[in-house]
């Protein structure tokens, strides 16, 4: 469980990144990191935000997007699910 959005999808970044994937910078800062209204410490319980992220390898393009989804939990944390589809 994370404190805040942007820990829990910089989390996922990691991951992905551990995959062989590059995260596209312009839709992961618009979307998560200056987005903001879902960084908030107490997050609404039982909502979830979801974020569709671009991604490359080797400077390339991807079709497979970075899926992120950032649940409220009861604990006042969010909860990361994260895929590539």
């Amino acid at each position: 469980m994370y404190k805040t959005a942007i820990g829990a999808a910089e989390a996922a970044r990691s991951i992905t990144e551990a995959l062989g994937y590059q995260v596209c910078d312009d839709d992961w800062y618009t979307q998560i990191v200056h987005g903001g209204r879902y960084n908030r410490l107490r997050p609404d319980v039982g909502m979830y935000h979801s974020y569709t992220i671009s991604l490359f390898k080797n400077d390339k393009p991807q079709r497979k997007c970075l899926q992120i989804t950032l649940y409220g939990m009861p604990s006042g944390n969010f909860e990361l699910v994260n895929y590539i589809n």
